[in-house]
């Protein structure tokens, strides 16, 4: 009976100190949290649901930044950075690197006692920039460099077709590069270039393309017939404007002839001035005067009839007679 007992009792210890060393493990275990400057981030409280009677405190570095239950929220810090919510959660707005840190959430019942206890890590992080993709190709071969500024924590990789390529970056003065240099010789190749962090990602994709031994004959072809027809249609413009220079300068000897030859024919068939005939002096004539107008003016309108003469009677001609 005894042994039973033991047995039992060294059974129940054990299960205490494993669950014990759960609950402690569980509550120093650390959470990391991300967000991005300039931006918001929520802290949660995982896997516990806060009551009406609990009190939710929030620490970062130990010194407290807020304690609040269902009567209120007393804030430590700047109130416009930080809001509490009523189920624990913690807004921390306008972010900045200062803000990175170890932050301890505690809830403890109405008596006081504690219910739960959890770190967080927050990193704060900016957004990535752009890469950028450069290449060069010489003899079939292609040199491609994938450079991008960043100067926090990043991930920074070079893909081939889909396919990952196992070269590192390199810094240059705030400049990170990716220089790979394949050791079989292609002529086409997509190449995509990719940096991310734990708030942002950005790529740049990019198919490149070198010329072959047959591509450089036929671009100097056809760089050589371009040429030629240059050529030829610059010594058929000067051949045109020659022509018709020359045509110019007949038109202008034939227009030169012709004037001399009209000369000529005038000066041939112009007539001589007559000498002057004497005779005698022609009297001048004088001009005739016309007869003043009379003074009166009649007025205008229509003419008027003339009185009618009366005939004389043969009876007044008898008594002349």
């Amino acid at each position: 009976m005894n042994l039973k007992m033991n047995f039992r009792g060294i059974f129940l210890a054990k299960c205490l100190v494993v669950l014990f060393s759960c609950v402690k493990g569980s509550a120093n275990e650390a959470r990391n949290e991300y967000g991005m400057r300039g931006g918001s981030v929520f802290l949660n409280i995982h896997n516990f649901k806060v009551e009406q009677q609990q009190e939710v405190i929030w620490l970062k570095n130990s010194f407290r930044l807020t304690k609040g239950n269902s009567s209120g929220v007393k804030y430590y810090k700047d109130k416009n950075k930080y809001e509490m919510f009523p189920n624990g959660t913690l807004k921390i707005d306008h972010l900045v690197e200062e803000d990175s840190g170890n932050y301890k959430v505690t809830v403890y019942d109405g008596m006081g006692n504690l219910q739960v206890e959890k770190n967080l890590i927050l990193s704060v992080q900016e957004m990535v920039s752009k890469p950028e993709i450069k290449w060069t190709c010489s003899q079939k071969l292609i040199n491609v460099i994938c450079e991008v500024k960043q100067k926090n924590k990043f991930a920074f990789r070079l893909l081939q077709n889909n396919r990952l390529l196992s070269v590192g970056p390199i810094d240059a003065n705030g400049t990170w590069k990716i220089e790979y240099r394949p050791k079989t010789k292609i002529l086409t190749a997509k190449f995509l270039c990719e940096v991310k962090n734990d708030v942002s990602q950005k790529t740049t994709d990019q198919e490149i393309k070198c010329s072959g031994p047959l591509d450089i004959v036929l671009i100097g072809s056809i760089a050589g017939g371009a040429v030629v027809f240059v050529i030829f249609l610059a010594l058929l413009i000067y051949c045109i404007k020659k022509k018709r220079a020359e045509r110019y300068e007949e038109e202008q000897d034939e227009e030169t002839q012709m004037k001399i030859r009209q000369s000529s024919d005038e000066s041939k068939y112009r007539e001589l001035p007559k000498p002057p005939v004497h005779g005698p002096p022609k009297q001048p004539r004088q001009q005739q005067r016309l007869p003043p107008q009379s003074q009166t003016q009649y007025q205008a309108g229509p003419p008027r009839p003339r009185p009618r003469t009366q005939q004389k009677s043969p009876s007044h001609m008898k008594e002349r007679l």
